[in-house]
């Protein structure tokens, strides 16, 4: 039960436990961590504004073993870009804000590890991957890689994806997000009468954008 083990210990002490290569897990696993993800989805979900999107299994699942193997290949520095590919498929669902949402259950915790990775190889084939793989879900990496337009457009098109992608832009003073012009509306609406609290700049660098 390794990849059930490796989300307990993460969602419930910020702590993970790593075996060996990188490998397929058994279908017992699967459906064990896909029950650990949905109640998750449902704790989490309370903190959303609006009505959050529902649960999609494939989505959460892939995004799982996507984290728990980059964790692997940042420990096992030998494995070459062939590997690391084949170990971290791109998700080949449709990407809905469903979709964005369960996946984000687990790639919130990448931003961290794609840090880890960075730092120990800069040019890594690892690195690129990861960075790729944060272009494509914008909502996991806020403050971090940039959007591509076509992800962040999803988010931005459901209503609780974007209150959740607004107060993380906030959250991390993303500047680079927030200074965009189809984006600074919407963060200076979230501020409202408290942007000099939460973001005292937020006007500084808006106006000069």
């Amino acid at each position: 039960m390794l990849l059930t083990s490796f989300l307990q210990d993460l969602l419930t002490t910020g702590s993970i436990t790593l075996a060996g290569q990188p490998a397929p897990f058994e279908a017992v696993d699967l459906a064990a961590a896909e029950s650990l993800l949905q109640d998750y989805h449902a704790e989490d979900c309370l903190d959303l504004p609006h009505t959050a999107p529902a649960f999609e299994a494939p989505a959460a699942l892939w995004a799982a073993q996507h984290l728990y193997h980059a964790a692997v290949l940042a420990v096992v520095r030998e494995l070459d870009e062939a590997a690391i590919a084949t170990h971290l498929p791109a998700y080949e669902g449709e990407l809905t804000p469903a979709a964005h949402y369960s996946a984000d259950l687990s790639l919130r915790y990448l931003p961290d590890l794609l840090q880890l990775a960075r730092g120990l190889a800069p040019a890594d084939a690892l690195v690129a991957r990861l960075q790729h793989t944060a272009r494509q879900w914008p909502l996991s990496f806020v403050g971090h890689e940039p959007a591509e337009a076509e992800a962040e457009a999803i988010l931005l098109a459901h209503p609780a994806m974007r209150g959740a992608y607004v107060d993380r832009i906030i959250g991390a003073h993303d500047r680079a997000r927030a200074g965009q012009p189809h984006l600074a509306p919407l963060v200076q609406a979230a501020l409202g009468a408290y942007s000099a609290q939460l973001w005292p700049d937020f006007h500084t660098f808006t106006l000069l954008a």
